[in-house]
């Protein structure tokens, strides 16, 4: 399962690039250096050429996306409360054994899952640089376009 910003970079631009990002940001890092200037440019223009419509609905879904991350984020201490919550119940409650036993292998099967979910988006910094550049790109295209309709800029 890949994180949300991985999935929405690989819908939107395409796998081949979204590796192409990703690599050059893993050898930047191994490097110390934080230029994303050659990225930017890529990005720049290939979404320059697409219209307005189809630029709005993208910057639509990435906020929907960075939303998302962030209600994954915030969600996970709640789910941990209530599966901590949830066990020390069904242990006090001395129900019949097998049951308890069943009912918290469900519980940590579906906790496990909410701790892979967070874990994948909590610690994705290299698609999060990704992220952010796609934003700034979006943002300057949009802008531009929006100067251009209302004729400031030429």
């Amino acid at each position: 399962m890949a994180n949300v910003f991985r999935k929405l970079i690989s819908k939107e631009l395409g796998e081949v690039n979204y590796h192409r990002y990703s690599s050059y940001i893993k050898k930047n890092l191994e490097s110390r250096k934080n230029d994303s200037q050659l990225i930017f440019n890529d990005m720049y223009e290939k979404l320059i050429v697409r219209d307005i419509k189809s630029l709005t609905k993208m910057h639509e879904r990435l906020n929907d996306t960075m939303l998302l991350a962030f209600r994954i984020s915030r969600n996970y201490f709640f789910a941990f409360l209530f599966y901590l919550g949830s066990s020390i119940f069904l242990i006090a409650k001395s129900l019949q054994p097998e049951l308890t036993i069943i009912a918290l292998a469900l519980m940590s099967l579906c906790f496990v899952y909410k701790t892979y979910e967070f874990i994948a988006n909590k610690f994705c910094y290299i698609d999060a640089q990704i992220i952010l550049v796609y934003k700034t790109v979006l943002d300057r295209i949009l802008l531009n376009e929006h100067r251009r309709s209302q004729g400031k800029f030429k």
